[in-house]
């Protein structure tokens, strides 16, 4: 798991695996923040027998895996379960707890395709875009299908372009994100549309389509701009952003740079793949 988390349970020797996002945690504390952070991610299955053998055999938390195996028994809500884990130790303090409380509560209240966003944004964060696009394919069905064509869909579609750029289905991509803006009237919808037509047309045509966009003299240049001002490649980086960084040392000359980075993002693609579908 990313950033720095102080533990002061035992560390297992084998890691207890969360089946929908392949995270892996070694410690009570690195399980806390887990749950904490991905609550709408975290299902039925990931908090049965499993994760009791875990607590159990790998870190010696007898006392918590019973009170597990109690509540999973009464078949008691998922939400239940979690909140028990998060308060049996000191990792969360009293108003962590509450504002747990609090989202589980909101959560009660959405509508079954507002979850579902909130499921597929989460995959986002671990790029599983391919079972995010599935999600989001499902509510853009519902949505059409009952005539809603309303910001929250255009919210969808735009969430839907950056899953299909993340695995560089690029048309697709540009497709959903002008569909967006054509229904959220948000301009970060219709920036992310030229980026892709950055990667995926000529200069010529790109700069036909920002005049026809009606966008401002000087976009192209703030846009070529935004992307050789970014960071050099590094793991957070998403596929599509790498791409867009190649690109333009391909649009400046640079070939040699041009074809580095090809070369690494098609080893990068491959494994991404891989792990999206395993």
């Amino acid at each position: 798991m990313s950033g720095i988390i102080i533990c002061k349970t035992k560390t297992a020797d084998n890691p207890y695996t969360f089946l929908n996002t392949k995270m892996s945690v070694y410690t009570y504390e690195e399980l806390c923040y887990y749950i904490f952070n991905n609550m709408v991610l975290v299902g039925k299955d990931d908090l049965t027998d499993r994760l009791t053998a875990w607590l159990r055999d790998e870190i010696e938390m007898y006392d918590l895996a019973d009170k597990v195996d109690a509540l999973n028994q009464k078949n008691a809500y998922i939400q239940d379960v979690m909140v028990e884990i998060l308060t049996f130790g000191e990792f969360y303090g009293t108003e962590d707890i509450k504002e747990f409380l609090g989202e589980c509560k909101r959560i009660r209240t959405l509508k079954p395709y507002e979850l579902d966003k909130r499921r597929a944004d989460s995959y986002m964060m671990y790029k599983h875009y391919i079972k995010a696009d599935a999600i989001y394919d499902e509510i853009i069905e519902y949505k059409e299908s009952h005539d809603e064509y309303d910001e929250f869909l255009g919210n969808v579609y735009h969430n839907k372009g950056v899953a299909l750029a993340g695995n560089l289905q690029l048309e697709e991509a540009k497709e959903c994100f002008i569909r967006a803006f054509s229904l959220n009237k948000n301009n970060e919808s219709l920036i992310e549309y030229f980026c892709v037509m950055a990667v995926t047309v000529d200069t010529a045509t790109l700069q036909r389509e920002i005049r026809k966009r009606g966008m401002p003299a000087g976009f192209l240049d703030d846009l070529m701009s935004e992307i050789a001002d970014s960071k050099e490649d590094v793991h957070e980086m998403s596929i599509y952003n790498k791409v867009q960084k190649a690109v333009y040392n391909r649009m400046h000359g640079d070939i040699e740079d041009y074809d580095r980075r090809m070369d690494s993002l098609l080893s990068t693609l491959k494994d991404q793949f891989r792990n999206q579908i395993g």
